[in-house]
C-alpha cells in the first residue's frame, strides 16, 4: 500500500473515530498531495516520493507556526501546530543518523571525485538523488561542505 493510500484510510478512521484534530490535519494534507499534483512541470500521479515532499513541507510549516505562536506567548495554539506536526511525522520515512548521512556523502565524493569550484555542485546533485527523502537539502550542503573542505 502507497503512503498516499495509507494517509486515505487513516483519514476515514479518524472519521469513524471523531478525531477532529487527525481528521482536519490529514484532510489538509490530502488536499496539499492534490494541488502538488496540479502545479506546472509536475506529473498528474501521486506517488509516495511526491507525499513525502508535501509531508516535509507541512511538518516544517508547522514548526514554524508552532514557533511563532510561542514566541507571541499563545502556547495553546503553539501545542495544536505541534500535535498536527506529530500526526504528519508519523508517515515520514526514518531519516538517516548524522553517522550515516556522512558515510553516505563521503562515498558520493568518492564516486564523483569532485575537482574544482562545480565540485560541490556535482556531490550535491548525486547525493540529493540518492537521499531523496530520507535527508534534508541543507543536512546534506551542510556534511558536503565539511567533508569538501577537509583534507
Amino acid at each position: 500500500m502507497g503512503l498516499y493510500e495509507r494517509v486515505e484510510g487513516d483519514l476515514v478512521d479518524a472519521r469513524k473515530r471523531r478525531d477532529e484534530l487527525a481528521l482536519n490535519t490529514l484532510g489538509l494534507l490530502k488536499s496539499e498531495v492534490v494541488k502538488a499534483t496540479k502545479e506546472p512541470g509536475a506529473t498528474h500521479d501521486i506517488d509516495d516520493q511526491l507525499v513525502v515532499r508535501v509531508l516535509r513541507k507541512e511538518v516544517k510549516r508547522r514548526e514554524e507556526a508552532a514557533q511563532a505562536y510561542r514566541d507571541a506567548g499563545r502556547a495553546e495554539t503553539a501545542a495544536r501546530e505541534s500535535r498536527e506536526a506529530d500526526i504528519l511525522r508519523a508517515y515520514l520515512p526514518a531519516g538517516l543518523s548524522p553517522e550515516q548521512l556522512e558515510v553516505e556523502v563521503r562515498r558520493v565524493i568518492e564516486e564523483v571525485k569532485p575537482s574544482g569550484p562545480g565540485g560541490f555542485g556535482m556531490v550535491m546533485k548525486e547525493a540529493s538523488r540518492r537521499l531523496a527523502g530520507r535527508a534534508e537539502g541543507g543536512e546534506i550542503a551542510g556534511v558536503a561542505r565539511r567533508l569538501l573542505s577537509s583534507p
